[in-house]
């Protein structure tokens, strides 16, 4: 039981990295990569993968840089 506890952390470790860095990826296509810069610390900071994930369909859609902001800092 404990080893299948060690994995599911690294695995949610793996997913939330790779969900913070989809974010990024999108954010730099759609807009200015040394705008998108600046709100790296404030992505990585974020623990809960469920808000990672929320944050990166909110990319996708979202009109502007400045809207991402907001919904960032809400």
């Amino acid at each position: 039981m404990h080893e299948s506890s060690v994995i599911q952390y690294f695995s949610e470790k793996a997913e939330r990295k790779a969900t913070i860095e989809d974010i990024l990826d999108v954010l730099d296509v759609r807009f200015q990569p040394n705008n998108v810069q600046t709100l790296k610390p404030m992505i990585e900071s974020i623990e809960e993968l469920q808000t990672l994930k929320r944050l990166h369909r909110e990319a996708v859609q979202v009109p502007s840089l400045d809207e991402f902001k907001r919904i960032l800092a809400s």
